[in-house]
């Protein structure tokens, strides 16, 4: 599937550039004779060709293997066929920054955890922390009861390893799920605009200080970007305290911030971050980096929330209140992980269908 979206994507692009080109040659192509009908005729004979030539390879040439890591805890397995080991790490002796940087100076493609099935723990924070890079994880027979409990997995053909996946959306549903990003996303401002000068105007004469609240989150594969929203508190609201959730009641939040809040209408400067493409419609909020820095080390499985890009709503939001404490966050996690697993466009249009409920009932804002 992800090679048949591959060659239409190919395809597409060639067929741009030859219109583009013949636009600026003033190459009337259509008018050609025969241009449609060679060009409909080459798209399927591109597909049998590339499927004739992809059983000839499987067939005759040995696919190159995987260059992996490996990090034991007990009985090594001795079937590696499918790999190319390049070193073996105990887990007692594991430097994260050491292994790091083995895997970019050797160009690995992933790492394999083996286990004897203790010190599970371990295992899921070596999980999480290679959770954000685009190595590939497999695990070793005795940790498929955990893998089961907590990811998505494929069966590694020929081989006692299972593949942890943590993105279950193909490339085409990526590719449609950014184009209905994009797509709400304009129709969205377009409908706002009136609302959104409103808005600004009211923020501007309420308190001193600028309309929109920029603020560093963690996106994608823990990319900071810079997000978007209507300033809702007073200016330089955090600058004896730091980096601090808020609060209900929270003295911070100005007269315009306690009619937007409620409303979640200080978070429509969002959708400039979905054009942008730092985040999505659907999807984990976005966390600031202080925050993150903090909950990984008292929640070994939180920085897997950045493997779908961050989102204006989630399911999380629509089913929990904000966050006040550690065990708010972990109770979203659990929500968080639900939707990475489970991710797909019709999940997507019912959050964002539960998102408008939660809306106008106010629910979980403050």
């Amino acid at each position: 599937m992800n090679e048949l979206f591959k060659l239409f994507k190919a395809m597409c692009l060639g067929l741009i550039i030859i219109i583009g080109f013949a636009y600026i040659a003033y190459i009337d192509f259509f008018k050609a004779r025969g241009f449609i009908p060679s060009y409909l005729v080459m798209i399927p004979s591109v597909l049998v060709w590339r499927f004739f030539w992809r059983g000839l390879v499987g067939e005759y040439i040995k696919p190159q293997r995987e260059k992996v890591l490996i990090f034991q805890n007990g009985d090594a397995i001795d079937n590696y066929d499918k790999f190319n080991v390049v070193e073996k790490i105990k887990l007692d002796k594991l430097n994260f920054d050491d292994s790091k940087d083995i895997l970019n100076n050797q160009k690995i493609d992933g790492i394999i955890i083996e286990s004897n099935g203790n010190r599970n723990t371990d295992i899921l924070n070596i999980i999480s922390r290679f959770a954000d890079t685009e190595y590939e994880i497999y695990v070793s027979p005795k940790l498929y009861p955990m893998v089961y409990q907590y990811f998505l997995v494929q069966k590694v053909p020929d081989s006692p390893f299972l593949k942890v996946v943590f993105h279950p959306l193909s490339n085409w549903d990526r590719f449609l799920k950014r184009v209905m990003d994009i797509v709400l996303a304009v129709f969205s401002l377009c409908i706002l605009s009136p609302i959104l000068m409103i808005i600004s105007l009211f923020i501007k004469v309420d308190t001193p200080g600028p309309v929109l609240y920029k603020q560093k989150r963690l996106g994608f594969r823990g990319k900071e970007f810079l997000l978007y929203k209507f300033r809702s508190m007073i200016s330089d609201a955090e600058k004896h305290t730091g980096p601090v959730w808020a609060l209900k009641n929270d003295k911070r939040i100005t007269r315009i911030g306690g009619i937007l809040r409620p409303f979640r209408l200080d978070e429509i400067p969002q959708l400039f971050n979905v054009l942008k493409g730092d985040m999505s419609f659907v999807g984990p909020r976005p966390e600031r980096p202080a925050f993150v820095a903090q909950l990984r080390k008292k929640i070994p499985l939180y920085t897997l929330r950045l493997n779908a890009h961050p989102g204006i709503t989630g399911l999380a939001q629509v089913k929990h209140a904000y966050d006040r404490s550690v065990e708010d966050v972990k109770k979203k996690l659990e929500y968080d992980l639900e939707y990475i697993n489970n991710m797909t466009l019709r999940l997507d249009l019912k959050i964002f269908l539960k998102t408008i409920l939660t809306v106008l009932k106010k629910e979980g804002a403050h």
